[in-house]
């Protein structure tokens, strides 16, 4: 076997055998945030505003997601929101969808069974307001 049909094997093998131990893309998870910040701006309760809704409250945070960092990943049970971009970009990686890059000035939404992490994969941190429906305490 001459040397070239060697070294095509060989690049072969080895390209075959690092597909098979790494990441298939979209697999990674995170299970804790890095370089995610988040402050209440303000929880209000829904008692007394709307029938029904006793054990729920409005909240509005500021997130600062720093570079490189993410949230965890997560299922928004009973937490509907909405999400605005008010500086840098994101990468939002919905389960069962392609990454979507949203940038300053865009808004997402996180309605019911909504799963995904959000990531900055920028130089400069991504500033959000996010806000959503809470169980009281959580």
């Amino acid at each position: 076997m001459s040397k070239f049909k060697i070294k095509t094997l060989s690049a072969i093998v080895l390209a075959v055998s690092f597909s098979l131990y790494a990441p298939t893309a979209g697999t990674f998870k995170p299970d804790k945030p890095v370089g995610f910040h988040s402050d209440v701006l303000r929880m209000t309760p829904l008692k007394g505003e709307i029938p029904n809704v006793k054990d729920f409250s409005l909240r509005m945070r500021l997130i600062t997601i720093e570079p490189g960092g993410h949230t965890p990943f997560h299922v928004h049970k009973n937490r509907p929101g909405i999400v605005y971009i008010v500086s840098g970009s994101i990468i939002n990686h919905e389960e069962g969808k392609p990454p979507k890059r949203i940038s300053a000035g865009e808004i997402f939404y996180e309605t019911q069974g909504y799963a995904h992490y959000i990531e900055n994969k920028g130089t400069v941190s991504a500033t959000l307001i996010s806000a959503d429906i809470v169980i009281n305490g959580n």
